[in-house]
């Protein structure tokens, strides 16, 4: 078997990545923020304190994603999944038992650092079981499971805290519902049996201390880790903060959850028109650094726009920001250095780079919105970081079908 064959389980192993997607990463941990007004309420919490809360998750996850993404390069997916899965919804329940600022966040943190040996390693999967022809597509649809989940529980958090009485008994409810997750991932997921030149690869797969000498030795590697840095760490920021903000200038708390998933119900739509577009015209960078231009400017009208302008800025920006990271994701898997057999520790990186974005730029937005006592100026502050990626992508090397084949023809 090839590295080109269509595997007959592809779309099962997708399917059960896409529901880790989904409901772990989406919706357990993203029910949070539209109940931040009541956790603030009920613990006296400030802006900068909720960025701390919402990034710790974060931090947990830069701690160990590069140890989870070499984790399943040496000891197999499927067993090093099955393991944090268990933790990661265990501990998404436990959020629920805290009473103040500093166990929320140890339980935000420790459920981090069990999903850096899960999140990275689900793009690996798509590595494993998919060849270049679908591998923009296969991406793309497992980047919309955390935009619905994501969607889900922004939308839904304040309304069934309302249900069920307060928030804590909503975090019961996530870990409930990863847990169903890990046993469906129990009795479905499989390990690709290798054959063919996917063998040989992982046959001639180096030791660990070889494999990351490889990884961080590509240019690539370290721009891609800077270039999700900023994108996913402005993501976190907006998704974190943007529900008080808006609860600040009159929204409800459930207007406000169910306005910024807006955002994550439209990137659907881009995540899977983007690497479409991207499979077929064979290029990736172009389908990232224009939109990171424009969303910039986008982010930055949320501060002073209200009403239905406010809105439709909200939902471009969401559909805009569907389309780069499918691609980004795209690249690192094309380079000829990297391939299936060093994805984990390659993924594993740039998890790490990005969660150090998750965190620290959440924060920072608090403490600007905190310190100056001007809340429009955090949105500003992470709308400009935008310029930074931008430029980046610039930097790195194309890699769609219709690069490689230029270079093929050059070479002949």
């Amino acid at each position: 078997m090839s590295i080109e064959d269509k595997a007959a389980y592809r779309w099962p192993m997708l399917a059960c990545l896409f529901a880790i997607n989904l409901v772990v990463n989406g919706f357990t941990v993203h029910v949070l923020p539209p109940l931040f007004p009541r956790v603030a309420a009920e613990m006296g919490l400030g802006y900068a304190q909720l960025g701390s809360i919402w990034g710790a998750v974060a931090l947990g996850m830069l701690l160990f994603s590069l140890v989870g993404g070499v984790a399943a390069d040496r000891f197999g997916l499927k067993r090093v999944i099955s393991v944090a899965l268990a933790c990661a919804a265990v501990l998404g329940g436990a959020r629920g038992l805290a009473h103040n600022y500093w166990t929320l966040w140890l339980c935000m943190l420790l459920m981090g650092a069990s999903y850096g040996f899960v999140i990275p390693n689900l793009t690996k999967g798509v590595a494993m079981w998919f060849g270049p022809s679908e591998l923009g597509r296969a991406n793309g649809l497992l980047l919309v499971g955390p935009s619905m989940g994501a969607g889900l529980g922004l939308m839904t958090g304040a309304p069934l805290a309302a249900a069920l009485g307060n928030w804590q008994n909503v975090m019961f409810l996530g870990g409930g519902l990863s847990l169903l997750v890990w046993v469906l991932w129990l009795a479905a997921a499989r390990e690709r049996e290798p054959a063919g030149t996917m063998a040989e690869i992982l046959r001639s797969r180096p030791g660990v201390r070889e494999g990351l000498r490889r990884v961080f030795t590509v240019k690539e590697i370290w721009v891609i880790c800077f270039v999700e840095l900023f994108i996913v760490g402005r993501m976190a920021a907006i998704v974190g903060l943007l529900p008080s903000f808006l609860v600040s200038r009159g929204m409800s708390d459930t207007e406000a959850g169910v306005f910024v998933s807006l955002a994550n119900w439209v990137s659907v739509l881009g995540m899977v028109v983007g690497p479409w577009l991207s499979d077929r015209v064979g290029l990736r960078k172009v389908f990232i650094w224009p939109f990171l231009l424009v969303n910039t400017a986008l982010i930055a009208l949320l501060a002073v726009l209200w009403g239905w302008p406010l809105y439709a800025v909200w939902i471009l920006s969401g559909l805009l920001a569907g389309f780069g990271l499918p691609q980004l994701r795209s690249i690192i898997m094309e380079l000829k250095e990297i391939g299936p057999a060093l994805a984990g520790s390659a993924f594993g990186g740039v998890f790490t780079f990005n969660r150090i974005g998750s965190f620290a730029i959440p924060w920072l937005m608090g403490v600007v919105m905190s310190g100056t006592a001007v809340a429009a100026l955090g949105v500003y502050f992470v709308a400009g970081l935008g310029l930074i990626p931008a430029a980046l992508v610039l930097l790195v090397r194309e890699t769609g079908h219709r690069a490689r084949r230029g270079m093929r023809e050059d070479a002949g």
